[in-house]
């Protein structure tokens, strides 16, 4: 098994060492949590290490996204313009929102019956603009975004054939790591279980409100590498302050 180090050494030591290459990463949270964060981190780390990433894009216009990498220090704009960053709008494509920018691919004329088969092949596209000694990472934001806009069985069918085509030519050359951001608190609690189970490794977030404020457990209770012990930590996110309203 190869091991992707993420730059983040807090992360890397509670996985067991690292992200595994042609794995999967799922960062689980919920609806107080700021543990979406985290993927933006990653993501945005490995890029400045050289990467390449591809986010798959379900849940906002790009405008949206393009605010919440701000929030982890990251230019949506700049990455593409630099070549460093692809973003696959399904929700753009879903809802005609058009796009000029270059790095912002779109699937025209949007259908549950050819939408999986137009996707593979932008899969495939993308994977012949990118050197196959260069890492990648693929970014789902999120898969609560793709439950709700596209329908649980058009999302088990987006898991399945993208798992699927990465076993397959041209994309089996390429190296790459994987990272799925999903929402607990959006979806029925057995589509959270089915991804638990096909997922390598595991970290979920999980919010706390009591009379200390805010506060978030992060457990890390999967990776499949050999170093790695299950963990769990506390911190507090919420600083106390009065403020007078009346």
């Amino acid at each position: 098994m190869k091991v992707v180090k993420t730059g983040l050494d807090d992360i890397d030591a509670i996985l067991g060492g690292g992200i595994i290459e042609r794995g999967n990463l799922l960062i689980v949270y919920d609806k107080r949590s700021l543990g979406w964060i985290l993927g933006l981190k990653i993501l945005k780390s490995l890029i400045e290490k050289g990467a390449i990433g591809v986010i798959l894009n379900t849940a906002l216009p790009v405008s949206k996204l393009e605010l919440r990498l701000e929030c982890a220090g990251f230019d949506l704009h700049k990455a593409g313009e630099d070549g460093k960053l692809y973003v696959i709008d399904l929700f753009g494509s879903k809802y005609g929102i058009p796009s000029k920018k270059p790095y912002i691919i779109q699937i025209p004329d949007w259908s549950d019956e050819t939408g999986i088969a137009k996707l593979i092949n932008v899969y495939k596209r993308l994977s012949s603009r990118i050197p196959k000694d260069v890492l990648v990472v693929g970014l789902v934001a999120t898969m609560e975004g793709t439950y709700h806009e596209f329908g649980y069985n058009m999302m088990d069918k987006i898991v399945r054939a993208s798992t699927a085509s990465l076993e397959k030519e041209p994309l089996n050359a390429l190296k790459i790591v994987a990272i799925t951001l999903l929402n607990a608190s959006a979806v029925p609690e057995h589509v959270t279980a089915w991804l638990f189970s096909l997922s390598d490794q595991v970290i979920e977030f999980v919010s706390h409100v009591g009379p200390s404020g805010l506060e978030e457990t992060i457990l890390v209770p999967k990776s499949v590498l050999p170093a790695f012990i299950p963990r769990h930590y506390r911190i507090k996110m919420s600083k106390e302050q009065f403020i007078k309203l009346f």
